[in-house]
């Protein structure tokens, strides 16, 4: 287990909801294009680093907004080796379909995470909930 795996993994422990949560790490200059923000009022703020800090500011977000379980966290850096950055919240994810990955009776947020670890410039997607974390990576699925 890595340092991100570490930080998302902590958030199992510290959840009070069942709903879900995607979060999704890129490496680019722009979000990738199969991803489009959803506005919220109010904005949550952005620009933080991906720390062991995550699950406060995650609670802290959802409390001033809970609409934003209601989308994927972008978490994305410029390049490889940089820091990963809080940059969005609530952005709806749409990835070219890869049926040979569906899994059955898994639902829609499980398997449009598998679609979209596999888009160009996604590094990981996580799902997370009270009852497990979830890692996506090049359409591999791990249980953390």
């Amino acid at each position: 287990m890595d340092a991100i795996d570490h930080i998302f993994s902590s958030l199992t422990d510290s959840r009070t909801d069942e709903l879900p949560t995607i979060a999704c790490l890129y490496t680019g200059d722009n979000i990738p294009s199969s991803c489009a923000p959803m506005p919220r009022r109010p904005e949550p703020a952005a620009g933080m680093l991906l720390d062991d800090n995550f699950r406060i500011i995650l609670a802290q977000t959802i409390a001033q907004n809970p609409a934003v379980h209601d989308g994927a966290v972008m978490i994305g850096r410029q390049r490889e080796g940089d820091v990963y950055r809080i940059i969005g919240w609530s952005y709806r994810l749409f990835p070219p379909p890869v049926d040979a990955l569906v899994q059955p009776n898994r639902g829609s947020a499980f398997n449009s995470c598998i679609a979209m670890s596999l888009v160009s410039q996604v590094d990981r997607v996580y799902l997370f909930s009270k009852a497990e974390m979830l890692r996506f990576e090049q359409g591999q699925t791990s249980r953390l």
